[in-house]
């Protein structure tokens, strides 16, 4: 594709009106696509910043799962039934409870995830070794989510942690203020139906997306958010028969 037939394309989704099944229909409702994905954008760090320990799990949880049905229920009460916000404070909860305890706390019985949250809190100091100047764990995340070497993640302080692959480092970036995106299953699935791109890597997925951001100027975060809700607005069997009635 041409680069204009490439902005064509995601200016094009992004006239669509996102529907029930889009990821950010609950917030904003049947408004256009990208008009979402920019109002997004700007707040997209807004619990990250106030509640930096919270959004860690959130991330978590969120890998391979339905975000608005199994996850964002239990972030929501979390935020409404608990004071927790930094590193620390959740560390010392970790600390203080049973396995099974924490599970029912944030409402996931999933060792992996588990093993993945206890393996980025034991790195916290590693990091504040790394960044000495940051202000905060917000600061220090993100002092990290821009100093990310990708193509060598293996390497990276968290990126060695077991279980952590690109699709988490990706989103704890973009959730840490970095300008990129995620390549998930609806990202991969607007690349293959509406751009022709076959069996990417998710390393190539963000390589792609980042260069059609450069191409349409849109930042890489909110192209991102219109592939999202694109995906799971339009590619999901229920969204196409309300679309069509």
């Amino acid at each position: 594709m041409s680069d204009s037939e490439i902005t064509e394309t995601v200016l094009s989704m992004g006239k669509r009106q996102l529907t029930a099944t889009s990821h950010l229909y609950s917030e904003f409702g049947p408004i256009g696509i990208l008009q979402a994905a920019k109002q997004n954008a700007v707040n997209y760090t807004l619990l990250s910043r106030s509640r930096p320990a919270v959004r860690l799990i959130e991330v978590i949880l969120a890998a391979n799962r339905n975000y608005n049905k199994v996850v964002k229920p239990h972030i929501e009460r979390i935020c409404n039934e608990s004071d927790l916000k930094t590193f620390d404070q959740l560390i010392h909860l970790i600390n203080s409870k049973l396995i099974e305890e924490f599970y029912s706390f944030w409402g996931h019985k999933n060792q992996r995830k588990y093993q993945v949250l206890t393996g980025i809190l034991d790195r916290v100091p590693l990091l504040r070794q790394k960044y000495p100047t940051a202000i905060d764990d917000f600061d220090l995340m993100n002092k990290w989510a821009n100093d990310v070497d990708l193509p060598n993640y293996k390497h990276d302080i968290i990126g060695q942690i077991k279980f952590v692959a690109i699709a988490t480092i990706q989103h704890l970036r973009m959730c840490f203020g970095c300008n990129t995106v995620k390549p998930d299953q609806r990202v991969k699935e607007v690349l293959q139906r509406e751009f022709g791109y076959q069996s990417l890597s998710n390393l190539a997925v963000v390589q792609t997306v980042e260069n059609i951001s450069r191409i349409t100027g849109l930042p890489t975060l909110v192209v991102d958010q219109v592939f999202v809700n694109y995906g799971s607005g339009y590619f999901n069997i229920g969204a196409r028969r309300d679309q069509a009635s």
